[in-house]
Parts: C-alpha cells; structure tokens; sequence
C-alpha cells in the first residue's frame, strides 16, 4: 500500500513536470472546445439560428420553465451536466485514449506528434468508448442514486450528508476499480472483453496509488461542483449571468484534473501495472 501512495505522489510530481508541454494538451483543448461551444448555444438559446435545436433540449431537461429570463441561468449547470455526460462518454473517452498514448510515449522517451495520440484513439474508438462507459455511468450514478433515494424518503439533512458523503466514496472506489481500462485498450491492445477481464488483476496491482490519485485530483474539483448546485446567493444579488462563468470554470477545472490524472495513471500503470502481464510496449 505504501509503495503504491508513494508510486502515486511520485507520478503526480511527474505529470506536473509535463503541466506546460502544448503538445500534451491537445487532445483536452478539443474536448474543451466542444465543450464550450455547448456552454454558448446553451446561452444562445432563444437566437432563432439555435432556437429549434437547443430550446427543445432545454425544455425536456428542465422544463418550459427554464426557457424564461432568469430561470434559465439558475438550471444551467444542470442542463449541461447532463449534456456532458454524452460529450465525456463519447469525445472524453477518445480525449483520454489519446492523451494515455501521448503520455506513454512521453514518460518511455520518445517524441509521439499529437497526430499520433489521435490515431491510436480512433483506431480503438469502441473500445474505449465501452470500457471506460461503466466507469462514466458510476462516477455519476452511484452519488446520484443515493441522494435521489434518500430524498424521496424525507430524510434529515444529517442523513442526507451522509448520502452525499456515501455516494462519493462509491463513485471514488469506482474510479479506481475501473480507471486502468483506457492503459489496457491503448497501451496494452486488448479489445473490450480483455480489458474487462484483466481489470480486476490491474486494479489489485494498483487500486492505492488509483485512489490517491483519484482523492487528490477530485480535491480541487468537488467545491467547484458544489458551487454549481447551489447558485441562490448569486441570483440573490441580481446577476444570475455569472452561473455561466461558473459552469466555464468548472469546465476549465476539470480539463486540467484531469489531465494530471491521466498523465498519473500512465506513468503507474508504465511502471507497475502492465509488467506483471508482460504488457508493456
């Protein structure tokens, strides 16, 4: 366990070396870019060069409701959190496809152009894109499910914190128990039945310095996405258009988490993980 926190530490030390190296960050500035581009049709709504696209899909996400002035500020951050869950499951899993074959390469010495971190992700398009959907669907659903469950039983708000509490500790686990896929797929060549079957056997080998890294790159991040739930004090003083600066950084945010966690789970999957089954190249 030691040897694996201290792997962990070792690895994030690292990637944060590699934190201004533009080649590295090209595959999250195009998942930024698409995202961001949500972020404005969703403010461009009511334009009608967006309206008969992006007004429905507001409407069936939060209700006729949010189509006014100044409710659709307060639902913004909901609205597009379910919108990206599309946009991580599918350009994330490519994104982090890719950046997990440029920091492989980086981490062994060689020089990969960027061009080459994208071909190795579309070549195994579906495979990243099932594997890495188990661990989309928890990381989201297990806090969802036990916040939903408590509060439909009138739970006291001390229990419900501890839901919260709960969920996030699930979702961590769950990070871990399946953060290895995308090394498998890209780095070790194994299609979505190998992957799955080699998960329990990569995640014994490396679930402590998974859930350090996990812990320290969801730190910066959780009070983030808290502020987001709870944007009453901003419509309070009468600008509720800062919701959207808010959804931005966040955005911002977690691109950079998680950059550094791909970059960690390469480097201890490189040097920990893929040897124990002769799958390292």
């Amino acid at each position: 366990m030691l040897e694996q926190i201290a792997l962990a530490w070792q690895s994030l030390v690292y990637t944060f070396r590699e934190l201004f190296r533009g080649t590295l960050w090209i595959p999250w500035l195009l998942l930024g870019a698409i995202e961001l581009a949500v972020v404005a049709a969703l403010w461009w709504f009511a334009h009608p060069a967006l309206s008969w696209l992006m007004a429905p899909i507001v409407a069936l996400v939060a209700g006729s409701s949010a189509l006014h002035y100044p409710a659709f500020f307060r639902e913004l951050p909901g609205i597009f959190s379910r919108i990206d869950l599309a946009i991580v499951a599918l350009v994330g899993s490519l994104a982090i496809g890719a950046s997990t074959a440029l920091f492989a390469a980086r981490f062994a010495g060689r020089t990969a152009p960027p061009g080459s971190g994208f071909a190795v992700a579309l070549r195994r398009a579906l495979p990243l894109i099932l594997v890495n959907l188990p661990l989309n669907l928890l990381v989201v659903g297990i806090p969802f499910a036990l916040e939903s469950w408590v509060a439909t039983r009138g739970s006291s708000g001390l229990v419900v914190k501890a839901a919260q509490i709960l969920g996030l500790c699930g979702a961590w686990l769950a990070q871990a128990l399946f953060i290895y896929g995308t090394a498998l797929v890209v780095l070790s060549g194994r299609g979505v039945v190998g992957a799955f079957a080699s998960l329990p056997g990569a995640a014994t080998r490396g679930l402590w310095a998974a859930l350090t890294l996990g812990i320290v790159t969801w730190l910066p991040v959780l009070p983030m996405q808290l502020l987001t739930r709870k944007v009453a004090p901003i419509f309070d003083r009468g600008r509720p258009e800062l919701v959207t600066a808010l959804v931005v950084a966040q955005i911002v945010l977690a691109l950079v988490t998680s950059f550094v966690l791909t970059g960690g789970i390469t480097l201890v999957y490189q040097t920990a993980v893929a040897g124990h089954e002769g799958d390292r190249r």
